[in-house]
C-alpha cells in the first residue's frame, strides 16, 4: 500500500527528471508537464503548454507520423520511442527523442499517455556524418573492387592462355598455382562487396514468418523442402541484411546437407531470449568442425557464409551457433535477446 507521501514523491520524480516529460490524454492534449520540458521547448510558463495538443510543438512535417506513433502505443499498449523535429517558442527546431507509454486514471477512464523527452540532436548530426562517411567508403570501395576485378579477368584470362600454350610441366605447375592464387583473390575482393554493407542501414523491426518464407522461395534447393514453423506475428529486431544471413544458412544447409532431403525452421522461448532453430536431417556437422564453420574462408564456394551472418547477427546482440550431432543432420541456433522480438 502507498504511504501517505506516495504522491508527493511521483510529482517530485516527475518534476526533477532529466527529461521532458509530459502527460497526455487519448487525443494527445498536454495535461502536465515537468521544468526540463519548458527548458526544452522555451517556454516560461507551464500554462502556455497544458491544453494544446502537443503536435503543435512539433516540427509540421512530423505531425501525421507522431500520431500514428501515439495511436499505435494506445492500440498496442506497447510502449515505444522515435525521433520527431520539437520546434521551440522562437521558431528554432531539434531533433527529439520520444519515449512513450500508455498509463491508466483509474477503471473508467480513458486513460493517458506518459511521454519522456530529450534533445538528441547533437547525436543525429554525428549519426548523419557517420553513415555519410561510410557511404563515401562503401563508393570508394566499389570503384576500387570494379577495377581490381578488371584487372584479375585480364590476368587469369593470360594465366589460362599460358597454361595452354606452355609445354614444359614444371611451369604448366607454377602457372597452376598462379591461377590458384589469383582466384583466391578474386574471392575475396568479391566477399567485400557483401561486407560493406554489413551496419550501414539502420536496424528495424521485420515479420520473421514472411521474411524466411520470402527468403527460401528464391533459393534455389532442388529435393529439398523448406518448411517453416513460427507463428504469424513474430517480429525481430535485426540489421536489413538479416535476409542474407537466413539466405546462407538455409544455402549452407542445401550444399552440405549432401543427403538432406528438407529443412524445419521452428523457435521456442527460454529464459535468455528467443531461440530461432534450422534444423535438417543431412549429414550433419562434425563435433571438431562446430566453431570452425564460422570462420572466415571457410567451406565450400567462397567459404564465407556462415562468417558473413554470424557479423551480421551481432549488430542487434544476436548469437549463433551449430548444435547438432554429427550424421544426425545439422542444427542452427540463433538467439535472439529479449527486447529483440515481439509479437504483433
Amino acid at each position: 500500500m502507498m504511504g501517505p507521501d506516495s504522491n508527493q514523491l511521483y510529482q517530485e520524480i516527475f518534476e526533477q527528471a532529466p527529461d521532458g516529460m509530459v502527460t497526455l490524454d487519448t487525443s494527445g492534449v498536454i495535461l502536465l508537464l515537468n521544468r526540463r520540458m519548458l527548458e526544452l521547448t522555451g517556454y516560461s510558463d507551464g500554462g502556455e503548454l497544458r491544453g494544446r495538443n502537443i503536435i503543435q510543438v512539433l516540427g509540421g512535417t512530423d505531425h501525421a507520423r507522431f500520431m500514428e506513433f501515439l495511436n499505435q502505443v494506445l492500440s498496442t499498449g506497447l510502449g515505444g520511442v522515435g525521433q520527431f523535429g520539437v520546434q521551440r517558442k522562437d521558431g528554432t527546431v531539434f531533433i527529439g527523442e520520444f519515449s512513450l507509454c500508455r498509463g491508466s486514471r483509474g477503471a473508467g477512464s480513458p486513460g493517458l499517455v506518459v511521454v519522456g523527452l530529450r534533445d538528441v540532436s547533437e547525436r543525429a548530426r554525428s549519426e548523419k556524418a557517420l553513415i555519410s562517411a561510410l557511404l563515401m567508403l562503401n563508393r570508394l570501395n566499389s570503384v576500387n573492387r570494379h577495377d581490381i576485378m578488371n584487372h584479375l579477368t585480364v590476368l587469369l584470362g593470360y594465366l589460362e592462355l599460358s597454361h595452354d600454350l606452355v609445354t614444359d610441366a614444371t611451369l604448366k605447375e607454377f602457372i597452376s598455382k598462379e591461377e590458384g592464387a589469383a582466384e583466391a583473390i578474386r574471392r575475396q575482393v568479391a566477399f567485400t562487396k557483401d561486407y560493406q554493407d554489413v551496419g550501414i542501414n539502420v536496424p528495424m523491426w521485420v515479420d520473421l514468418p514472411v521474411l524466411l518464407q520470402e527468403t527460401a522461395s528464391v533459393i534455389d534447393h532442388p529435393g529439398v523442402k523448406v518448411q517453416v514453423g513460427i507463428s504469424p506475428g513474430l517480429k525481430i529486431f535485426a540489421d536489413p541484411l538479416i535476409r542474407k544471413t537466413i539466405s546462407n544458412i538455409i544455402e549452407n544447409a542445401v550444399l552440405h546437407g549432401k543427403t538432406a532431403t528438407s529443412i524445419t525452421i521452428n523457435s521456442r522461448e527460454q529464459p535468455d531470449g528467443l531461440v530461432i532453430i534450422f534444423s535438417d536431417n543431412g549429414a550433419g556437422v562434425p563435433a571438431g568442425d562446430k566453431e570452425r564453420i564460422f570462420a572466415r574462408g571457410v567451406g565450400i564456394k567462397r567459404g564465407y557464409g556462415l562468417y558473413l551472418a554470424r557479423e551480421i547477427l551481432a549488430i542487434t546482440g544476436m548469437k549463433i551457433s551449430e548444435t547438432g550431432e554429427a550424421e544426425n543432420g545439422a542444427r542452427f541456433e540463433i538467439t535472439v535477446p529479449r527486447g529483440g522480438y515481439r509479437v504483433g
